[in-house]
């Protein structure tokens, strides 16, 4: 059995050990790498947390056709693609919606939509366990960096990005019928 294969065979099997050093392996080079495709480190690091919270949910059905180091960088470099895509979308969606509405903007229902999706927000940061809150507060609200939340909790930078995808997956079900509108 390869290295890869015993290291995808011990992550299958929930080894946690091990799902922590391939993190502290290839987080920063991921993230690297994630930074040269989007420009902009925040944005890489959320990405590069992203696949590495899916490998850990999906760790049962993942199917490495050659090495770990491959498997994890065409992970980024699709999630990173996908997103540049997404954001294109955004952009150009902002930008019809900006000039086929703009005589039938109605500013009073706007603000009743903000004013909802914002209480809609508050209550579902409210419901977060208190660490993911703390966290996703000092990242969000503070523009705190993750080492930054980390020394101040008194917490490992893992456990940090680990509360944050756990806030970030919590909110987005919570707050879908937002989204979905």
């Amino acid at each position: 059995m390869t290295a890869t294969e015993n290291t995808i065979a011990q992550l299958k099997n929930g080894d946690y050990r091990t799902y922590e050093a391939v993190f502290k392996s290839w987080y920063a080079p991921l993230c690297a790498y994630a930074c040269s495709l989007l420009r902009c480190m925040d944005e890489a690091e959320d990405s590069v947390q992203k696949i590495f919270c899916t490998l850990w949910d999906k760790r049962a059905e993942i199917e490495v056709q050659t090495s770990l180091k491959s498997y994890l960088y065409r992970a980024v470099h699709n999630h990173c693609i996908n997103s540049l895509k997404h954001e294109k979308v955004k952009v150009t969606y902002k930008s019809d919606f900006l000039h086929t509405s703009e005589e039938a903007y109605d500013s009073t229902n706007s603000h009743i939509a903000q004013g909802e999706l914002a209480a809609a927000l508050a209550r579902a940061v409210e419901q977060l366990p208190e660490q993911c809150r703390n966290v996703f507060e000092l990242s969000r609200v503070e523009c705190l960096t993750y080492p930054e939340i980390a020394e101040r909790l008194k917490i490992s930078r893992n456990t940090v990005e680990n509360h944050m995808c756990k806030a970030l997956r919590l909110l987005r079900e919570k707050l879908k019928e937002f989204v979905e509108r």
